[in-house]
């Protein structure tokens, strides 16, 4: 006949395995949840990204957060971190292509050194996650690149046909498009360019602007579009170079 102490063991050991199996399950039900997460964030980053409003992108950066900061580890610590850097580039309306890829592909960095120690049912998911944000990261910088090199090379055939053609309106009108890209920038080189425009829009407006007043502020704007050339990323510096090399050669021939 068994003891009230071996009864009592048992009841003890059963217990400890039903919560063990209660844990377990809690366990998988919570990486299988996580799991759902991930497959949804990544479906997001696989489609239109441009489709993606701004309230829905901060609402995911901040779904995001919340799940991350009060974690442990300093490596998910540290993805909060970069999300929250995200949101205030992200709202600040000055973030260029970029600087929003660059903390993308950090992210993407920092998300797939994650998945080596996650859970067996997740590490294959943050993996994938980690590497779509790589992806888009360096996409958005190349769009960018791409972007202004094709305002630059316009710009640059406009510069080599017959500027006497060129009516005031227009002229102005591809002032103000520069003068908007560039006068947010906080490079001090890339405002003084913005500056020159400024004064370039004024002269134009004027009933009838000097010839060598015009030359003298595109010789200007040469020297310092070349000068900021010898700064920018690879793929942008000769088409920057070139320009500023025109915009000089169009203010000499208006002297």
């Amino acid at each position: 006949m068994a003891s009230k102490t071996d009864n009592k063991t048992a009841a003890h050991n059963e217990d400890s395995s039903k919560k063990t199996s209660q844990k377990n399950a809690a366990d998988t039900t919570n990486d299988s949840n996580d799991s759902q997460e991930l497959d949804s964030l990544i479906s997001t980053l696989e489609g239109d990204l441009s489709a993606l409003d701004n309230d829905a992108a901060f609402s995911l950066l901040d779904h995001w957060y919340d799940a991350l900061h009060k974690a442990s580890e300093p490596e998910i610590k540290e993805i909060a971190t970069n999300l929250k850097d995200l949101k205030k580039l992200l709202k600040s309306g000055k973030a260029t292509g970029h600087e929003i890829g660059e903390i993308l592909s950090e992210i993407g960095e920092q998300t797939a050194e994650v998945s080596s120690d996650a859970p067996k049912g997740l590490k294959t998911p943050i993996k994938k996650l980690g590497t779509q944000l790589r992806k888009i990261g360096t996409s958005l910088g190349k769009a960018e690149d791409k972007e202004h090199i094709e305002h630059i090379e316009s710009l640059v055939e406009t510069l080599e046909g017959d500027l006497t053609s060129i009516d005031s309106e227009t002229a102005v009108g591809a002032i103000d498009e520069w003068y908007n890209l560039l006068h947010k920038s906080d490079d001090e080189n890339i405002k003084e360019i913005a500056n020159e425009l400024k004064k370039l829009k004024q002269l134009l407006k004027r009933s009838n602007p000097k010839g060598a007043d015009i030359g003298e502020v595109l010789i200007l704007l040469g020297e310092q579009t070349q000068e900021a050339g010898k700064e920018a990323p690879r793929g942008i510096k000769g088409p920057v170079q070139r320009l500023g090399k025109l915009l000089s050669k169009a203010g000499k021939s208006l002297e």
